[in-house]
């Protein structure tokens, strides 16, 4: 394109060339004109609006009113009277009669009549009848109470609590029997009686009396009690237990 464009140059000749520059300072020299115009008319001051020539004129001088002043000398406003009031007296009023309202009469509910049964009288509950004369009752003494002993303390006593002396006593085990008669140690008791065990089973009987047997009975217990009160280790041990034997007569 350059190419075409250069060879379309080179045929404008000379006449044409001088045309072209002389339009061209043409239209610079009119843009250059109208620009200068508009700066000098822009800056210019213009003549004053009607506006501006009306607000600016001077506001005229207002006129002050006359004052009135009144002539006539004022009448003062009389003095109110003071009136008396009348007292009032109060009209004395009767005093009510009160008339007692009327009481009910009360009327009496009839009551029912309270059938009451005779309370049951309890019946005691009998006692049962002892079918022996004497009771048995075995204790295992205390490891303080025993100390190491072995044996039966026997005791026989009446219905008042006290021993009876003369009581014969049986004492048997596996392969043989004792008997023995309380009273034999007063200083214990009268109706006391003792027997030392060994090993095995104890079995005791009132001889020639209706009376429970004690037993069996054995020291063959394997545990050893200690005696606080003495610092005996074995106080209660193996073979070395006691009893006491109560037999109480009951009728």
């Amino acid at each position: 394109m350059l190419d075409r464009l250069n060879d379309q140059l080179r045929d404008v000749s000379i006449n044409d060339w001088k045309l072209i520059i002389s339009l061209l300072i043409v239209a610079n020299s009119v843009a250059v004109a109208s620009l200068g115009w508009l700066v000098v008319n822009r800056t210019a001051p213009g003549p004053p609006s009607l506006e501006a020539r009306v607000m600016a004129q001077v506001p005229p001088t207002r006129t002050p009113l006359p004052t009135f002043t009144s002539t006539a000398t004022p009448t003062p406003p009389p003095s109110p009277t003071n009136t008396l009031v009348p007292t009032w007296t109060p009209t004395p009023t009767g005093t009510p009669t009160i008339t007692p309202t009327p009481t009910d009469t009360p009327t009496s509910t009839p009551q029912p009549t309270v059938v009451r049964r005779p309370a049951a009288t309890a019946t005691p509950t009998p006692i049962p009848t002892p079918s022996v004369d004497f009771t048995a009752n075995v204790r295992q003494l205390s490891a303080c109470e025993n100390e190491g002993k072995h044996h039966l303390f026997i005791y026989v006593k009446d219905m008042n609590g006290e021993g009876i002396p003369g009581m014969r006593i049986r004492v048997s085990w596996s392969g043989g029997e004792a008997t023995m008669v309380t009273g034999e140690k007063t200083h214990i008791d009268t109706g006391f009686v003792d027997f030392a065990m060994f090993k095995g089973n104890y079995a005791v009987q009132l001889i020639d009396q209706v009376a429970e047997t004690a037993g069996p009975i054995t020291p063959d217990i394997p545990r050893n009690e200690e005696c606080a009160e003495t610092g005996n280790a074995v106080a209660n041990s193996l073979f070395h237990y006691s009893y006491e034997i109560i037999f109480q007569k009951v009728r």
